[in-house]
């Protein structure tokens, strides 16, 4: 049985076109639809939805707060009933007529196949300047990662066997736009991969879903990939952010002394230096929310709980950072250097404890 995994956002307009092409495409063989809609604005689940009343081989799945493609196709090959998993775009632009084929392929090599641009036969389309150049760079780069190698690993249209996806889906990382990349980084070397070549035709209707987060999403894996494997992402991405904290320590402190003119004289807190370190805390704790742990994102009332445990993780965090300080400082160590360890340990606690015991990611 062959299951087709339709990854969907704002595509309504283009499964009423798209939806009876394929079952023509599929007539005598076997076969379901799963269309993985992650909760699109322009209510496309509404659309696939009243399309399974006349298609009784469609089946749609609604994502209410979550979001991704590799994560919505991951979603669907797990609802899936097939033996072969295909993956195409929904917006018109890969060959559907390939469909029969590139299962086939999959299932008699018991792997992958994909669907290439870049193969003798095989074509971007109108794809010219910038655009044709991020694809190559990003393909080329992807190239140097995957254990087996091909020349579209970017590729949104592909198939995988059953065997192969449940072997590999451990190790997967499902963030960003490309799950075929996620799959060749991580499956067995030894694994079976044939191309068919397919030329990347227009879109049926819509807009095109290459912005500049798909391409920030797609560095970020490489650096998972990578160096990630040692330093983990959301480590770089707190410590970024704390340095800019910094920044706005100071500034609160400088605009606080100069409304409140106050200064250390008036006691061993002074309203400047706390407003100084809650304006850093604010700032990290929102730009940490919506970048640095964007995958467990705090919402509502669950951001306001949130930045009050952040608070006390900060707090436990800074008395870390000035007893390291002290304790190295009176062993003879310079003023400097305690500092700077005292900071750094102050750091690694509040990054640790702040994304287990805030973010719980």
């Amino acid at each position: 049985m062959l299951s087709l995994i339709l990854p969907t956002y704002n595509e309504r307009e283009s499964l009423p076109a798209l939806i009876p092409r394929i079952t023509e495409i599929l007539r005598g063989v076997e076969y379901e639809i799963i269309v993985v809609d992650d909760d699109s604005p322009d209510r496309t689940w509404e659309v696939a939805r009243e399309l399974s009343r006349r298609h009784e081989q469609l089946h749609v799945t609604r994502r209410v707060g979550r979001r991704g493609l590799s994560s919505a196709v991951i979603e669907g090959f797990l609802a899936a009933k097939g033996d072969v998993f295909v993956v195409m775009d929904a917006d018109g632009q890969h060959d559907a007529a390939l469909l029969p084929r590139i299962a086939a392929a999959a299932e008699e090599n018991k792997g992958i196949a994909v669907g290439s641009r870049y193969m003798e036969g095989g074509s971007v389309g109108n794809w010219e300047g910038f655009r044709a150049f991020v694809s190559r760079l990003g393909g080329s780069l992807a190239i140097w990662l995957c254990k087996v190698k091909v020349t579209d690993p970017m590729s949104g249209f592909f198939a995988i066997s059953r065997g192969t996806f449940e072997e590999v889906l451990p190790r997967l990382n499902p963030k960003g736009f490309k799950i075929l990349l996620d799959l060749l980084v991580h499956v067995p070397a030894g694994t079976n991969v044939k191309e068919l070549p397919f030329s990347f035709g227009k879109r049926l209707l819509g807009e095109s879903k290459f912005s500049a987060q798909v391409r920030m999403q797609y560095l970020e894996f490489l650096y998972d990939a990578t160096v990630g494997r040692f330093i983990p992402l959301t480590l770089i991405k707190y410590c970024v952010v704390g340095a800019l904290g910094v920044a706005v320590n100071l500034s609160a402190y400088m605009a606080s002394t100069l409304l409140l003119r106050e200064s250390s004289q008036y006691g061993l807190f002074p309203t400047p230096l706390i407003s100084g370190i809650e304006a850093a805390i604010l700032f990290n704790f929102l730009l940490n929310n919506a970048w640095t742990f964007s995958r467990a994102r705090l919402r509502g009332w669950g951001a306001v709980t949130g930045f009050a445990k952040y608070n006390v993780v900060c707090a436990f965090g800074a008395l870390a950072n000035i007893a390291v300080t002290a304790f190295l400082f009176r062993g003879g160590m310079s003023a400097i250097g305690s500092i700077a360890i005292g900071a750094f340990v102050g750091m690694i606690w509040n990054y640790t404890i702040g994304k287990l015991f805030t973010w719980n990611a």
